[in-house]
């Protein structure tokens, strides 16, 4: 249930102006990598543990020439 109010929450921040998707993309990201953090009491290794888990289907295209990059010590994701 929080993930179906998470999903249309990005969805409609995807159509106000100023907030692009890799903005949204970054912010769901980041609150998956809390969540696991919280749920299995450790900061996943990389994005794909979130995948491995059912966190995640799949890790989102990160723009040209960038990568998503997961800062374990904040436990955030960053564009590299």
């Amino acid at each position: 249930m929080a993930s179906s109010i998470l999903r249309q929450l990005i969805s409609r921040l995807r159509g106000r102006p100023g907030i692009n998707q890799k903005a949204a993309d970054l912010d769901h990201l980041t609150h998956l990598v809390r969540r696991y953090t919280v749920e299995q009491q450790q900061v996943p290794k990389n994005l794909l543990d979130l995948v491995s888990l059912k966190y995640l289907e799949a890790i989102p295209a990160a723009p040209p020439g960038q990568r998503f990059v997961l800062d374990r010590k904040r436990a955030e994701v960053r564009l590299e």
